[in-house]
């Protein structure tokens, strides 16, 4: 449906108030023509008051009586009129006008859920139609909120931070300058400047309109600097006029939502120490469309090598940026992604902070650089690439990035060193009477593996399978394997717990009978990870056997833990790259878990009241939790039948106790799997799909705030455009 979408809200509200019902799409497709155009909403009123069905409904007298006047309430506001409201629309000329009041309501538009319409079951955040009726129902910001942010700005804030934006005037387009400074206007938030800086060549024209910009709005600052100066030493100037706490880059169109400062200021207030900033983004089409939302994750620290995931408009704590070497040369339209590369090298991730908000529309500015992850730091786009790696030279010696074909495309993959002292792995495999799984598995662990220090340990739980206790005395065999036999009932924790306790290595991989490995350096590349500054648990990308995804990573839910785009194709990269990434994650499966002893043994190794399922993810919160990292990586690949180790027992035994599992679970992590930060609050996670949620989990900021601040007087927080 080529029709922006509150054009197709208008056509929904004025058929159910009017009309009692939903239009067919070839109404909807009718009416958005004739509003494309030119015709109004008032002639779309009156054309439905014409019709047929309309005057079949309310009579062919084109009168507004009460009886009308219901109908139109309850139908498309869901309520009764007010005697004020009854009175108005009584006294309207026509039913035509009547409906046009109604339909064309705020409180109209609040009902109309265009999404639910046209998505019931949900829909992807790269279809921009969708995003866009979506926004019509989740994205507006009422009167009566705008007034009780401004109590809160006025009556309930300990300190207003100061945030300073920078921005590059050049020759063309001031008419863009002008659209970001209409934003600016719009803050609800006050305590903002913009640093506008200009070469000293600027035509005359332009410098007018600039100026007549300068004079007429209080917060802007003119820098003229000379004509020869770069880039980067323009954004220095700008940088060090700012006088904000904070300070962010824009581009000439950009704009922010209304309540962007303001929502930067709270999380400020929130947390004092935060040096980085940053938020859920979109970009403005060539008509003025929202398109392209990017609803980003949590901060993890290996993404930012990929290229710019941070987004536009991050805010930097202007003595730390300066403390890290301020904005540097020879960067050229990467100067903030390599601000954010320093200042955050060796950052405490509490101090950076994620708001899962679009609070950003990107201009429509010609030739800026297009948006991670269309550019990425791979050889195919060199300058983002030499960024990238000059850092790495400079802070993480032994660190690079390699071009790797994964997902369908070439994408970036971090490459940590291994440790000078190559640690021994001591990979545990619970098992019984698998033997067919269980030969496949270990031959491929010992002929496939290229990583030269590990042992398999083998806990056998009573098989009784001649063909599998054969295959058990050969393996036993292999200097490298060692079998262990454990006559108890099946309590997958526990196993996992006893070898752990007799394993040599300085490392633990619990791996399941009935995986198989696809790629040498699978090991290798989990020991980097895991080699790499407080990361406690390392998960792989593992494949069904029709090359489908099985595990990349789980995301927390209020319903439990779900495997992200489980069933997804291997050429498909998953949304902004997250199939193909290696980033943080608040949990990975143990079917194939790579954990250092020290972590496992202080944290008491897995809870054995979690003898089938949730036990892993059950660690991984308790490793989460302990300050540590949890990261899954897709260099490491493996194959998984996925329930080959125990069998698919939907017995009504088996299926109480693994609900009981996720009772315990959900009871004990309660608060965590309703937040969990690599999940955007506006993205729904499914068993196999990554969809828009409805509504979207996030807290609104200011309606978090004390009771206190609503009410009093508002004015001061509020802009002219407000009053």
């Amino acid at each position: 449906m080529p029709f922006p979408a509150e054009k197709v809200a208008d056509i929904v509200q004025l058929f159910r108030a009017g009309l009692g019902r939903r239009p067919e799409l070839s109404a909807i497709t009718h009416f958005a023509t004739l509003l494309e155009n030119g015709a109004t909403f008032r002639d779309v009123a009156h054309a439905i008051a014409g019709s047929a069905e309309f005057r079949q409904l309310h009579g062919a007298e084109d009168v507004c009586d009460r009886e009308y006047v219901t109908f139109l309430y309850r139908n498309g506001l869901g309520r009764d009129p007010d005697p004020q409201g009854e009175a108005n629309l009584l006294s309207t000329p026509n039913r035509g006008d009547a409906l046009v009041v109604v339909a064309g309501s705020d409180e109209a538009r609040t009902r109309t859920d265009l999404f639910g319409l046209l998505y019931p079951d949900g829909a992807s955040p790269q279809d921009d139609l969708a995003y866009r009726a979506w926004l019509l129902r989740y994205d507006r910001i009422s009167t009566t909120e705008r007034l009780t942010i401004g109590r809160h700005i006025d009556n309930g804030m300990k300190s207003r931070t100061r945030f300073s934006l920078l921005i590059q005037v050049n020759h063309h387009r001031i008419d863009l300058f002008e659209e970001t400074v209409a934003s600016l206007e719009n803050q609800i938030y006050p305590e903002w400047t913009l640093i506008a800086v200009y070469p000293d060549d600027l035509q005359a024209g332009t410098q007018q309109c600039l100026q007549k910009v300068i004079k007429r709005v209080p917060g802007i600052v003119g820098v003229e600097v000379p004509s020869y100066m770069g880039v980067e030493e323009r954004w220095q100037q700008a940088m060090m006029k700012a006088d904000g706490t904070f300070f962010g880059f824009l581009e000439p169109g950009d704009q922010l939502a209304a309540t962007a400062l303001y929502e930067f200021a709270v999380a400020v207030e929130d947390k004092p120490g935060l040096a980085l900033i940053y938020c859920d983004e979109d970009r403005l089409g060539s008509d003025g469309q929202r398109c392209a939302a990017c609803f980003k994750t949590a901060w993890s620290p290996e993404l930012i090598y990929a290229g710019d995931v941070v987004g536009q408009l991050a805010m930097f704590r202007k003595d730390v940026a300066l403390a890290a070497g301020g904005i540097r040369e020879d960067v050229g339209a990467f100067t903030r992604y390599d601000l954010v590369l320093r200042i955050t090298e060796g950052l405490e991730s509490s101090r950076i902070c994620h708001l899962s908000r679009v609070l950003f529309h990107r201009g429509r500015m010609p030739g800026l650089p297009l948006t991670f992850p269309l550019v990425r730091t791979t050889a195919q786009h060199p300058e983002i690439r030499r960024v990238a790696l000059r850092h790495l030279q400079n802070s993480r010696p032994g660190c690079t990035l390699e071009d790797v074909y994964i997902g369908g495309n070439v994408w970036p993959r971090f490459v940590a060193p291994l440790p000078a002292d190559v640690p021994l792995v001591s990979i545990i495999i619970p098992t019984k009477n698998k033997d067919i799984f269980l030969a496949r598995c270990v031959s491929s662990l010992l002929n496939v593996t290229d990583y030269p220090r590990f042992e398999v340990l083998l806990a056998d739980n009573g098989s009784t399978r001649p063909e599998m206790l054969e295959l058990l005395r050969r393996l036993d065999r292999d200097d490298r394997v060692s079998v262990t036999r454990i006559a108890e009932p099946f309590n997958w924790s526990a196993i996992n717990n006893r070898m752990a306790r007799q394993a040599r290595g300085d490392l633990l991989l619990f791996l399941n009978d009935d995986t198989e490995i696809l790629e040498a350096d699978w090991l290798t590349e989990m020991v980097r990870q895991i080699s790499q500054d407080k990361v406690g648990v390392v998960g792989a990308r593992l494949f069904y056997a029709d090359e489908t995804i099985q595990h990349a990573g789980m995301v927390m839910t209020p319903k439990g833990a779900k495997h992200i785009l489980r069933g997804a194709h291997d050429d498909n990269p998953g949304y902004l790259g997250q199939l193909v990434l290696a980033r943080d994650l608040m949990a990975v499966t143990g079917a194939c878990m790579l954990v250092s002893r020290t972590v496992f043994t202080e944290l008491g190794g897995f809870d054995e009241s979690f003898p089938l399922t949730c036990n892993d993810v059950e660690f991984c919160l308790r490793v989460r939790q302990r300050g540590l990292r949890v990261m899954w990586t897709p260099h490491a690949s493996l194959m998984h039948v996925d329930g080959g180790t125990r069998g698919r027992d939907y017995s009504p035994r088996n299926i109480l106790d693994a609900c009981m599992d996720v009772g315990r679970l959900l009871q004990k992590w309660e608060k965590v799997m309703t937040q969990d930060p690599f999940l955007n609050d506006n993205l729904l996670a499914t068993d196999h799909d990554l969809i828009l949620a409805t509504p979207p989990r996030v807290k609104k900021a200011w309606r978090q705030r004390p009771a206190y601040i609503r009410s009093g007087p508002a004015t001061r927080g509020l802009r002219s455009a407000e009053l």
